[in-house]
Parts: C-alpha cells; sequence; structure tokens
C-alpha cells in the first residue's frame, strides 16, 4: 500500500503554449517539484500525472477555447516536472474531461495501491482539481491538497483569486478535503 500524488494538467498548454497558457502556472512549479522531490525522497508515494489530451473536435471546445489537443506540445509536462514522469513507478494518463476517473486508469490504480491518503496538485483549481478531488471524496479516499501548489487563471468573468478560494473553500468545507500549505504541513 503506497500513498499517491496526483498532478493535474502541470503543461504546457497551461503554462506557456497555447490559448490557455496562463503565466499564473510559473507560481507553483517550484512548490509542486519541491513536494515531489521531499515525497520521492521519503519513499512510499507514486506520482500520477493527468494530462488533458483532447480530439480536435472535442465537446469541450464548445466552452474553451481548443486547447492540448493530442499530438501536440501543448500536451507535454512543463520541462520542469518531466522527470518526475520516468521516475520509478509514476504514472502518465491522458484524460479528456474534468475528472482525472473520467475514461482513465486512476481508479484501478487506486484500488491496486490502497493509498491512505491522495495529494492533489495542479491546475485549474476550480475546474480538473475540483472534479477530480470531488470524485476522489465520492470513493472515500482521504484527500490532501496544498493550496500553495494549486492555481487557475484569469479571464473575463473568472478573477482567479476569487475562484481559488472558492474551490479550495468547496473542496475543504463540502468536499472534506483537507487544504495545507505544503511547506509546513505535509
Amino acid at each position: 500500500m503506497g500513498n499517491v500524488i496526483v498532478v493535474v494538467d502541470m503543461l504546457k498548454g497551461f503554462h506557456n503554449k497555447g490559448n490557455l497558457a496562463n503565466p499564473r502556472t510559473a507560481s507553483i512549479i517550484p512548490n509542486i517539484r519541491e513536494l515531489l522531490e521531499r515525497k520521492m525522497k521519503e519513499g512510499g508515494y507514486r506520482v500520477v500525472f493527468l494530462n488533458d489530451n483532447h480530439l480536435s473536435d472535442d465537446k469541450e471546445f464548445e466552452m474553451f477555447p481548443p486547447h492540448c489537443v493530442e499530438g501536440t506540445e501543448e500536451t507535454n509536462v512543463v520541462a520542469e516536472l518531466q522527470e518526475f514522469c520516468d521516475m520509478g513507478n509514476n504514472t502518465v494518463y491522458p484524460k479528456k474531461r474534468y475528472s482525472g476517473f473520467f475514461q482513465t486508469y486512476l481508479e484501478g490504480l487506486l484500488v491496486f495501491e490502497r493509498p491512505e491518503e491522495v495529494i492533489v496538485v495542479g491546475v485549474c483549481t476550480d475546474i480538473c482539481v475540483l472534479h477530480t478531488v470531488a470524485d476522489l471524496r465520492n470513493r472515500d479516499y482521504q484527500v490532501i491538497v496544498p493550496a500553495d501548489c494549486v492555481e487557475t487563471f484569469d479571464a473575463p468573468n473568472h478573477n482567479a483569486g476569487d475562484e481559488n478560494g472558492w474551490a479550495l473553500g468547496h473542496m475543504q468545507y463540502i468536499l472534506g478535503a483537507t487544504i495545507v500549505d505544503s511547506q509546513l504541513e505535509i
């Protein structure tokens, strides 16, 4: 039995390439990197990267601009975290929707690993992170979300600070996830 760290959409397509590239994600990369380094050194953790990987005619593009289309550079993990994809028994799963459970092998991996806790980091706090956390909690996993390892984007009618605050509060007070500071509490 090992614990699992789920890294959601830490991709070039949300960082520095394409329609949803967001400079805000740069602020969490060092925190995620430090957390992964520390937990991999401690041992007993497996890292799962959940990566948007859409078809060119994906239904999601009715709501959001095309992004992270399969076969493009946008689907690649950011360079600063790429080395963790190939480390040990870490895993990369492409995903087509908000939740990391939709048409991926995440559920099977979690059944196999039987983790005591699942740490979730990445983007976007109020979309893919939130929906993955909800599905984890619906399966009764103990979920930890380091607030300094998640981020979302600024856009018209979408203030990143407000959305992050709302999503973290929802995860904590409605879904029952534990919200922490990665440097202090995990």
